[in-house]
């Protein structure tokens, strides 16, 4: 694994502590609507996955992302803390939490994906679309992340700071999650022994195209962390693009409040 700078920060005060990550191509600026809501129960950190915002270096692996999580975890030093990503994210922390379950105290999962092709069928379709270049891929997919609500300039935002980013790790790092998912995401949320949650606005298919969930439609990944998991509950929040941090901050953080409450609970009444 290659050096990285892991840039992490936190603020407020209480417990469990959050601990958010960013998606792909993106960076820890896009929990700022949460924390601003949630700092003043709970102390809230946020990172920047290698080669992401802030930190420097790294490899372009889900592996690696997981590890530099558990670092940020580490550097919190709180008996109780609560993982919390989005997108790619949801993802990686469930492999972080296959690393190093120390002080876990609950999983929450923002907008992520289960991808339900076979692997030959999701490695071809992930190679074809970058086969095109990064830009026009990267272009592509957060173009289509964004509901109507959503303003123009946090559209153009988003998507440049995506293209920003240095495009053949960006590769490297979306191939490799496409491979991960097909050998580890079932494995991984059947691993789980600690209260989950996932807050849900889009679905995902496997031609990687979002579009909004509808009312009463569930997702393989809802699916399958109800199928695992005793001490889980789904939040279908309505109105709201991929990004649902800023789309409907004040629902997001309110479901986390809870969840947060319900979690350190659950860990407390366990070290009894």
């Amino acid at each position: 694994m290659s050096a990285t700078t892991l840039h992490s920060e936190s603020s407020g005060a209480g417990a469990p502590a959050l601990l958010f990550v960013h998606g792909f191509c993106c960076d820890s600026r896009d929990w700022e609507p949460i924390t601003a809501r949630l700092a003043h129960r709970y102390r809230c950190a946020s990172i920047d996955l290698p080669n992401h915002g802030r930190s420097v270096g790294g490899d372009p692996t889900m592996a690696a992302a997981a590890h530099a999580v558990n670092e940020a975890k580490r550097r919190l030093r709180a008996d109780h803390v609560v993982l919390i990503g989005h997108s790619l994210a949801t993802k990686i922390i469930r492999e972080a939490y296959c690393q190093d379950a120390e002080g876990v105290a609950g999983l929450i999962l923002i907008d992520g994906s289960l991808y339900v092709s076979d692997r030959d069928t999701m490695l071809a379709n992930a190679r074809a679309a970058v086969a095109g270049g990064m830009a026009p891929f990267l272009t592509a997919l957060f173009g289509r992340m964004f509901d109507e609500g959503t303003p123009r300039e946090l559209k153009e935002f988003l998507i440049g700071r995506a293209l920003e980013r240095d495009l053949d790790l960006a590769r490297a790092l979306f191939l490799d999650s496409v491979d991960w998912d097909t050998r580890s995401a079932r494995q991984t949320i059947a691993s789980l022994r600690v209260p989950a949650m996932v807050i849900q606005a889009t679905t995902f298919d496997s031609q990687f195209r979002w579009r909004p969930l509808q009312p009463g439609e569930s997702t393989g990944l809802i699916d399958a962390m109800r199928g695992h998991l005793a001490d889980f509950e789904a939040v279908v929040i309505p109105g709201s693009g991929h990004f649902v941090m800023a789309d409907q901050p004040d629902l997001a953080a309110a479901a986390i409040d809870r969840f947060a409450a319900h979690a350190l609970a659950v860990a407390q009444a366990r070290h009894r």
